[in-house]
């Protein structure tokens, strides 16, 4: 029986470490048998000792190697270095090793990356309380538009505003509750109503608190809204649930936090869009002037400096404190992609930031349409060649916008 195998290698490699050439020849026949490293390693270093040892075949074995495929100078290019490389012809031999580099047998190309984000914020009850809150709602469209413009008209008509009343609790069943025996509240309930509704439903929604300019002072500074994720817009827009309303741009369509700011800070007016008791329409300059600062889901944003109490006396909250509104706005519809292991098989594991995404929907460049589980990765193959998917986040209401993977097969 012969020499352990691992025992053979540590023996080649620690007599070559101290170039004992005559010793490592001797070895050659058995390291021949070691099909996975003669070519990659021994051939080199024997060819190196026959170097040393002056014998005239040293050239024609490092020239079989070449031949065989041998290209990874790395392992043995201190040997080279006081042997071969010294030589005139080395670089046409070098050139010929590096030749011999294979190509990746598999290279990607494309790949969806979405930004890290924070905390989405959303205002959401336990299961049991969304399941309550679900059963006592108008039943979800098809789409998530028209299910938020159904749930806003649903809020806005449940009681009259009062400004002199609230409720403890975050809890639209208990404010609900109260409503129906005759309860009547403000901007704040409206929006704790609105937005744990729109969850219970599959619709991101968090509050957000406007204030107009030098809130710290007088009083009425603060107003209350909430701002949704809709699918099949993907982006985030603002529902008032005391007013019943939307804000619009002149192609009617909706607005969100930050696209409101930036109309306000420039003098632009967009339409006021509302229904239910509370909507008056020619207050629309008055509710917009509390979008000159905001907080979305508890971030706020301020490029220079931050005012933390409102109207003499509450301290203004901001988890975080940012300098960038888009930072409180993540892009719910972008998808990242990590590469895992599947039987072998490199393959593409994609995540989402939705809260209620359900899974996701992969069409290749041929029209193969194939879905996928939240935890389900993609295989990596095919023929050699291009290859490409259109990958997007699928939720009750839809396909989000897709985001591209490429890769290329180079051997079959």
């Amino acid at each position: 029986m012969g020499e352990p195998i691992e025992q053979l290698r540590a023996r080649a490699v620690d007599l070559a470490r101290v170039e004992r050439w005559a010793d490592v020849l001797r070895l050659r026949p058995q390291l021949e048998r070691d099909t996975e490293y003669w070519t990659s390693v021994w051939g080199p270093v024997c060819a190196v000792a026959a170097y040393h040892e002056g014998r005239d075949d040293a050239r024609e074995l490092l020239v079989s190697v070449i031949d065989a495929g041998f290209h990874d100078l790395n392992p043995v290019a201190d040997l080279f270095a006081g042997s071969f490389a010294t030589e005139p012809d080395w670089p046409e031999l070098r050139a010929r090793m590096e030749a011999n580099e294979p190509p990746p047998p598999i290279e990607i190309t494309e790949w969806p990356c979405a930004a890290p984000i924070g905390p989405l914020g959303l205002d959401r009850l336990d299961p049991d309380g969304e399941a309550v809150l679900a059963s006592r709602m108008p039943p979800p469209a098809e789409t998530a538009r028209a299910t938020a413009s159904a749930t806003l008209a649903w809020v806005t008509g449940r009681w009259r505003h009062s400004s002199t009343n609230h409720v403890a609790a975050r809890d639209a069943n208990a404010v609900l509750d109260l409503v129906q025996a005759g309860g009547r509240f403000a901007c704040r309930e409206y929006t704790i109503v609105l937005t744990q509704a729109l969850n219970a439903i599959g619709i991101p929604a968090r509050p957000v608190d406007l204030f107009r300019e030098d809130y710290h002072a007088g009083m009425g500074t603060a107003h209350a809204v909430t701002e949704a994720w809709l699918d099949d817009l993907g982006r985030w827009v603002v529902l008032d649930g005391q007013n019943g309303a939307t804000w619009r741009d002149s192609a009617d369509n909706l607005l969100g936090v930050v696209e409101l700011q930036q109309m306000l800070m420039r003098g632009d007016r967009p339409g006021f869009v509302g229904s239910g008791p509370n909507f008056e329409p020619e207050t629309a300059e008055e509710w917009m002037a509390y979008f000159r600062h905001c907080s979305a889901g508890g971030a706020a944003w301020r490029p220079d400096s931050f005012v933390p109490v409102l109207e003499g006396r509450a301290v203004v909250e901001a988890r975080p404190l940012l300098k960038e509104a888009a930072s409180a706005h993540p892009d719910l519809a972008a998808i990242s992609t990590s590469i895992v292991d599947q039987d072998g098989v490199p393959s593409a594991l994609f995540g989402t930031d939705h809260p209620f995404a359900t899974g996701f929907s992969a069409i290749d460049d041929t029209g193969v349409n194939r879905g996928l589980a939240l935890d389900e990765p993609l295989p990596l193959d095919g023929d050699p060649g291009p290859h490409g998917w259109q990958v997007a986040t699928r939720t009750r209401y839809g396909i989000l916008r897709p985001s591209r993977l490429a890769y290329t097969i180079r051997q079959g």
